[in-house]
């Protein structure tokens, strides 16, 4: 596997997607022509197909299960050589934050990206604090996940308050599926924030929230520990699969090496650079001089401040707590719509 950071920001008046092409293209020394970097919607649905199934989408969303399971479970991720603070304690931490912001107040839950084990956990703790959950609404492209949720979360909530959208998350807005005089809760975990442009998340988010509601999301940042946990995350099994197999629904029976690459970004809000995560897998040409480039997946990852500035940056939101793991690379943070 190749791990690389690369230093020097690409123009800011690119496009996302522009500015991960060419900061790679610059130095991986390839033509840009050579990189294919497909949407993000693509690894999780068929487009020719976008309400049927397969065994690759299965398989996506078990890896995103089997993350998240491992991220729960595992007692030492997250903590120092001298101080212990995993993810579930700053989770635990974010959901007492909810608790006291809703006091007796029924709420609905609206996941972004369902996935079993963090929600479970999540709606247990929330019930377990005496809050009333009205309705679950899972939101999703990926259509292998309604019916596993569907059947994990009847141990937590009444089948019948379980609903599901499978529609892109900006989209989400023009669906009447809120319960009416309830607020939302709106969780994003998981990470999947970082694969848009901060005010594309922003947008999305004045479209889908109403004031009052609540918007808790779960972002992995560049702590004081430097890069390293950022490249541990990366080089585990579970992203490297996910990264083949996003290669494999393209261009099956190729062979590949697995990269991870830190791309600097010009996102034009403070003018310092943003760093993004961006793994690919590199796939050797016998026809000519040059290695094409196929990006699986890219990430921003924001220093906290700057995580939370960006969140304010509308005048629209507010953030009301931060919780952050022991090494300070994963934070759960509560947002209020104004």
């Amino acid at each position: 596997m190749t791990q690389q950071i690369l230093e020097t920001p690409v123009h800011s008046g690119m496009s996302l997607v522009g500015q991960i092409r060419s900061g790679l293209a610059t130095y991986l020394r390839v033509p840009e022509s050579s990189i294919t970097i497909p949407q993000n919607v693509d690894k999780y649905h068929d487009k020719d197909a976008p309400a049927q199934s397969d065994p690759a989408l299965e398989e996506v969303f078990q890896l995103m299960w089997a993350l998240n399971e491992r991220g729960l479970s595992d007692s030492r991720i997250g903590n120092t050589a001298l101080r212990r603070r995993p993810l579930t304690t700053a989770l635990d931490q974010v959901l007492g934050d909810i608790a006291e912001e809703l006091g007796d107040a029924p709420l609905q839950y609206t996941e972004l990206g369902p996935e079993p084990v963090k929600t479970k956990y999540i709606l247990r703790n929330l019930r377990e604090s005496g809050l009333d959950i009205r309705q679950y609404n899972g939101v999703d492209i990926n259509p292998a996940s309604r019916e596993t949720m569907r059947s994990e979360l009847s141990s937590v909530l009444p089948v019948e308050r379980f609903t599901y959208q499978q529609t892109l998350f900006e989209e989400l807005g023009e669906r009447e599926y809120r319960v009416p005089g309830v607020r939302n809760l709106v969780t994003m975990l998981g990470f999947e924030e970082g694969n848009e442009h901060p005010s594309a998340i922003n947008r999305m988010l004045d479209h889908i929230l109403e004031p009052g509601d609540l918007f808790l999301s779960e972002m992995q940042i560049l702590s004081d520990g430097g890069w390293h946990p950022i490249f541990n995350f990366y080089q585990n099994d579970l992203m490297r699969r996910f990264s083949k197999i996003a290669l494999e629904r393209s261009r099956p029976h190729v062979d590949s090496e697995y990269g991870v690459y830190l791309v600097p970004l010009s996102l034009g809000t403070d003018g310092s650079p943003t760093m993004a995560a961006v793994t690919a897998e590199r796939i050797r040409s016998s026809q000519s001089a040059d290695d094409s480039i196929f990006v699986t997946n890219y990430c921003l990852k924001f220093a906290l401040d700057e995580y939370r500035h960006l969140r304010e940056s509308s005048g629209r939101l507010k953030v009301l707590s931060e919780r952050t793991t022991a090494d300070g690379s994963v934070v759960f943070q509560l947002t209020r719509k104004l």
